[in-house]
């Protein structure tokens, strides 16, 4: 896989995530729809957060719904990542576990999942963005110029 190619496939990972993330915040505290649907959707929204990261550091995995193996791999490769990431093993047993086995779940916290999806979200773009500027400053290219700091926008035309 090129370097690109990671990072295309970190963003589509991103991306399903996002739409994982949109799922979860519809359902919300919809009494009608049942934690296990909730929660696999967090999860499912952790679990390629994390794979993005790692598919941007160009870091393999094996398929796994596991987020601890998946966390430890940050770990492993020295990855900055949040505190937020040791939680979100939290959410393992809802990819399989309480979806498909007939155990009776606990009851999901629905604002806690989803606050932990967005901290890991923005964790995740922010390291896609870092991976990115990384490989565009180390092949001579600077990454894209923000706004001159002294310039406000009504200066600027």
């Amino acid at each position: 896989m090129t370097e690109r190619d990671a990072l295309d496939v970190a963003r589509v990972l991103l991306k399903k995530a996002g739409q994982d993330e949109a799922l979860v915040r519809k359902i919300g505290s919809d009494a009608d729809i049942v934690d296990e649907m909730a929660g696999f959707h967090c999860q499912q929204a952790a679990e390629k957060q994390i794979k993005a990261v790692l598919t941007a550091h160009e870091i393999p995995y094996r398929k796994s719904h596991e987020l601890s193996y998946l966390a430890g791999l940050i770990d492993e490769n020295k990855i900055e990542a949040p505190t937020e990431l040791r939680q979100a093993d939290t959410l393992t047993d809802w990819a399989v576990e309480f979806r498909y086995e007939g155990e009776e779940p606990p009851t999901l916290d629905r604002d806690a999942a989803l606050a932990l999806v967005v901290q890991l979200r923005e964790w995740a773009e922010a390291q896609i963005a870092a991976v990115a500027d990384k490989r565009k400053a180390d092949s001579g290219q600077a990454p894209p110029a923000g706004p001159d700091p002294g310039q406000t926008p009504a200066s600027s035309s």
